[in-house]
């Protein structure tokens, strides 16, 4: 994970002060199990408004013994953060509650953008190979210091679900909250 993520930490030479960041320069990256994202997901992630936003585009994947074939994802991830973190001692706080929305993409022709032939034009309102995600959780993080490459470890753990499975659950009473959430669990590195 912190492999993909070297070309862009770079310092200058002859000094020990990092380099001006570019706009494309990541100041972290994300590794995460499950979430509707992939089985496993990975990618740079940009932290913005003071630490209050992040954005992450990560790279997922479906093994073929989960599915019919391998499947390949590219999820686009925003995290607020909208509550102050907690102080739990000197190298520690916790994250109460982060947020957010993704988007993933399927690259598979199992799942197209459009609807094939012989699919009355309008009949499905969604895509099949697009999911609009939704998310909710926590985190603990560890912190190493401004002065050392890598500055954070945040641990996080988010309950999520994703468009379809939610519009199903409104319209079937049968199907519980437990049903339609997921479970994702991540880390994310900061430097």
């Amino acid at each position: 994970m912190l492999l993909f993520a070297l070309p862009f930490h770079s310092k200058s030479q002859g000094t020990d002060s990092l380099a001006p960041k570019r706009w494309y320069q990541p100041d972290g990256v994300v590794l995460q199990y499950a979430g509707n994202m992939g089985f496993l997901s990975f990618g740079p992630s940009y932290s913005l408004a003071k630490n209050k936003l992040n954005v992450e585009l990560l790279y997922g994947f479906v093994p073929k013994h989960d599915a019919e074939e391998v499947l390949h994802l590219l999820t686009l991830k925003g995290v607020y953060l909208p509550i102050k973190e907690v102080k739990l001692n000197k190298d520690y706080t916790l994250t109460p509650l982060r947020v957010g929305l993704g988007a993933s993409y399927y690259f598979n022709d199992q799942f197209p953008l459009t609807w094939k032939d012989g699919i009355p034009a309008g009949y499905y309102w969604w895509s099949s190979g697009v999911r609009v995600l939704g998310f909710a959780g926590a985190g603990i993080n560890r912190n190493f210091g401004n002065d050392k490459t890598i500055k954070r470890l945040s641990l996080y753990s988010e309950i999520g679900t994703y468009d379809l499975i939610l519009t199903s659950w409104v319209k079937d009473e049968r199907l519980t909250l437990w049903e339609i959430a997921n479970l994702s669990l991540g880390a994310r590195v900061k430097f």
